[in-house]
């Protein structure tokens, strides 16, 4: 118990800040143009409010365009400008028709956010094969596009950031999220080679980021294609201001290659380079603890991967929800 502890303090210790940005650092994005895909709901809409709240101007893009107009509204009430885009990062050619719209309105792109991403939840070989692919689709090849476009205009302009989110189970995979690992340990390959080539092509100005946050408290969870059986859960979730303050931070700050968010995050990282074997075994076990055995039975469905979801907040309360299902079960027990 006691090592436990110490690696504990010593990822928390390790981890990036998580706290929001101080005054003088939100300075820097002061007038800096952003692209956030994924803006309409979850971490992306809490991005796009950060960066706002900075004075930033964001251009907020999803396939949702109501969704991005009530972001756009709480931007304008913080004061902040914004430009609502809709497109599907699927489609290359809307993405690339957005950059010129931005460039021809400001003139540049400072930061871009590839935040956008879905999810299935089943057993690999019980889920529609058109569902994997959807995922693969939108979270490795739509952001290989939107990375694509987003460097080539950093290199025209000589500097820029590219942050990519990608996830824990980019490195520590569990069940019922195959496309989805597939897709996050896709885009944490992606960023090693854009550094790789960035730097041997002599472009010190353009920083490319990946941010790995742990499950997040976000409507991922009620938005997302299901075949389990089970209503989609995960143990230990994190409020997602703390990935939002890490993107805030990469931004204002230093370039940084990888960053892993919280103490969760460099734990399981920490375990896996230790014991590999053993972080895959409890990686599992603990996903299927809460994915099958403790979580609600739900209809299979396919989600918002084929259509903009209906949940569009920063935050979900699925933690309030799954404290409810933890009492009742001990109520039962009792």
């Amino acid at each position: 118990m006691k090592w436990i502890c110490l690696l504990i303090l010593l990822c928390t210790l390790s981890g990036c800040a998580t706290h929001p940005l101080p005054a003088k650092k939100a300075q820097r994005l002061n007038g800096q143009v952003w692209v956030i895909t994924g803006a309409s709901s979850g971490l992306g809409r809490g991005i796009a409010l950060a960066a706002a709240g900075s004075r930033a101007k964001v251009v907020l893009v999803a396939r949702g365009e109501a969704a991005l107009r009530e972001v756009a509204k709480e931007i304008e009430a913080l004061g902040g400008t914004s430009k609502v885009s809709p497109a599907d990062i699927s489609d290359s050619n809307a993405l690339k028709a957005l950059l010129v719209e931005t460039i021809a309105e400001w003139g540049r792109i400072d930061v871009w956010v590839n935040n956008a991403g879905v999810t299935v939840f089943g057993n690999y070989w019980e889920t529609p094969l058109a569902e994997h692919q959807r995922v693969i689709d939108v979270n490795l090849k739509g952001t290989m596009s939107a990375s694509y476009i987003a460097l080539r205009q950093f290199i025209t302009q000589n500097n820029g950031m590219l942050i990519n989110i990608v996830s824990a189970e980019s490195r520590l995979p569990t069940p019922y999220q195959a496309a989805y690992a597939a897709s996050k340990a896709g885009l944490k390959s992606l960023g090693i080679v854009l550094r790789q080539e960035l730097r041997l092509s002599k472009h010190n100005g353009i920083a490319v980021i990946s941010v790995d946050p742990w499950a997040l408290n976000t409507p991922i969870w009620d938005n997302a294609a299901n075949h389990t059986g089970h209503a989609p859960r995960m143990g230990m979730m994190e409020r997602t201001s703390k990935a939002v303050n890490a993107v805030m931070h990469a931004a204002a700050g230093k370039k940084k290659r990888d960053i892993a968010v919280g103490w969760k995050t460099h734990m399981a990282y920490t375990i896996h380079r230790i014991a590999p074997g053993l972080s895959y075994k409890l990686a599992a076990n603990i996903v299927h603890k809460h994915q099958i055995r403790h979580s609600p039975p739900a209809a299979a469905t396919s989600g918002n991967l084929f259509h903009p979801s209906a949940a569009h907040a920063v935050e979900t309360d699925i933690m309030e929800r799954m404290k409810k299902e933890r009492k009742l079960r001990k109520q039962k027990q009792e």
